[in-house]
């Protein structure tokens, strides 16, 4: 393939996809290509350059668990000592945990904990990050420690705390000087408000199937937990990153990083599941793992290392294949997994000189994996159970509810269903079958449902409310009633 082929793939990617616009920058046996499509602002008609700022979600966590490396370079403290050895007043729900959890376990999501999303996604406009380390005490595991793999923001939150406590700097200023600054990075931001005063900032956007057709959202300002996932960055810059990473440590003669930590990062510390089983990618796949902050594979039989960043409006993605001299960073203004993942294996596939058009064959696995699980919808509805009404009126329902991890909720009536307020967001509870109801949030989790249920004593009082907000597993989040009615 020419390199106008190679564009050509990223542009049907991102057609077929439905990108509003998209940036590649790509580094190939010492040569240094940028390919980008799309306008980063519809409204305004303006097009995309490799200078073009966008959120980069999780792959903020990468930078994170590199400052951290560099402290350990200057012997601030090791990979494996435990959290408590530097922040005494920690604690998990399992004491156990509270005593043993290492930084290493901490970076490579394997504490035991499932994602808990909802217990601050929806109450960043409250939460302070203190606050989310103190939530940690009560936040249940539904694994035991150091047994499976499960991806985990708030260890990330936890990291930047970390870095605050080990040099009374915040995890930006550590950031920027340990990493940014060697590596020569400006076209870089902290919060979406610093990189809009940056200039050539994307436009965030969603899509609307039924319209056919993206839609403008707010620039997620996620405050605490920044250092899971708040950074804005051109690809010309996050390319150097990546190359530096590539490099073992070193960038333009200087070394940044040592290639001890450069190898702890990119070397599996925890076995992460694979493609699913229906995925095109799946035969292809193989050694699937997690360094600290970044995911490792073999694909098509050469280790590559990557992580993805999705966040209101936005998807990145930057890659390496560790033996072949490559690297890639690729951002996108849509908020869905799907193109910026497309495009990571489209560039790779090229970089290897393979012939598979993953645009074609991964949008059909998507569109099959969609049908599949609104035909999984359809048939428990199909399902539901007849003259099984509520066993209380909705109106009884109606109140405030307490866990000590998520926070409050407010229950309301709304027509045939009850609306649940949680922080920010509000979801539909659509009454199922006695006492349960399934729980929507379209623009949060498209086509999720959650299996949720009213807790009545045997005198028929209202206590609690239960909800299976951890859409990863069967286990509900219990919320207790605090009071009457509203």
């Amino acid at each position: 393939m020419t390199m106008q082929e190679w564009k050509n793939a990223l542009d049907e990617a991102q057609s077929r996809f439905h990108v509003p616009s998209y940036s590649a920058t790509i580094y190939h046996k010492g040569q240094l290509f940028s390919f980008s499509g799309g306008q980063r602002d519809l409204e305004n008609g303006l097009a995309a350059d490799d200078q073009t700022l966008y959120a980069i979600g999780s792959c903020t966590k990468s930078f994170v668990a590199g400052a951290l490396c560099t402290l350990i370079d200057q012997g601030l403290l090791g990979l494996d000592d435990t959290i408590k050895d530097h922040i005494p007043e920690f604690e998990m729900f399992d004491p156990y945990v509270s005593q043993h959890l290492t930084v290493r376990d901490m970076l490579c999501h394997r504490c035991g904990l499932p994602r808990h999303e909802m217990s601050w996604y929806a109450r960043l406009d409250v939460l302070t990050e203190e606050d989310i380390i103190r939530m940690f005490r009560y936040l249940r595991p539904n694994q035991p420690f150091r047994y499976k793999w499960q991806y985990s923001n708030q260890m990330f939150a936890l990291a930047g705390f970390l870095i605050r406590r080990l040099t009374g700097k915040t995890w930006q200023q550590v950031v920027r000087e340990n990493i940014w600054e060697p590596l020569g990075i400006t076209r870089a931001a902290f919060s979406p408000k610093e990189a809009q005063a940056l200039g050539n900032c994307a436009v965030p956007y969603l899509y609307d199937k039924e319209k056919n057709a993206p839609y403008a959202v707010p620039h997620a300002d996620i405050g605490a937990m920044g250092s899971a996932g708040s950074i804005y960055m051109a690809t010309s810059e996050l390319i150097k990153w990546d190359r530096m990473l590539l490099s073992g440590g070193v960038w333009e003669g200087r070394r940044v990083l040592s290639e001890e930590m450069c190898r702890e990062m990119t070397s599996p510390q925890m076995i992460r599941p694979g493609e699913e089983d229906a995925s095109p990618l799946k035969p292809l796949i193989t050694n699937c793992g997690y360094g600290l902050g970044l995911m490792t594979e073999v694909f098509r039989g050469h280790r590559f290392v990557h992580h993805g960043g999705h966040i209101d409006g936005f998807m990145a993605d930057q890659s390496f294949l560790q033996d072949d001299d490559y690297a890639c960073a690729i951002l996108t203004n849509l908020g869905e997994i799907r193109g910026a993942q497309v495009m990571r294996y489209v560039a790779a596939e090229h970089a290897l000189e393979g012939g598979r058009d993953w645009s074609v064959e991964l949008e059909k696995f998507f569109d099959d994996q969609a049908a599949a699980q609104k035909a999984g919808n359809d048939a428990l509805w199909a399902k539901r159970p007849r003259n099984a009404p509520c066993p209380v009126p909705l109106d009884a329902v109606a109140g405030t509810y307490r866990e000590d991890a998520y926070g409050t909720i407010t229950i309301r009536p709304d027509g045939e269903n009850l609306a649940v307020h949680l922080g920010t967001a509000v979801l539909t509870a659509v009454h199922y079958a006695n006492n349960y109801f399934y729980l929507e949030a379209p623009h949060l989790m498209p086509g999720v449902l959650m299996e949720a249920c009213v807790d009545i004593d045997a005198q028929g009082n209202v206590t609690g409310f239960s909800a299976g907000l951890d859409v990863e597993g069967p286990e509900k989040i219990h919320f207790v009633r605090q009071g009457g009615e509203e």
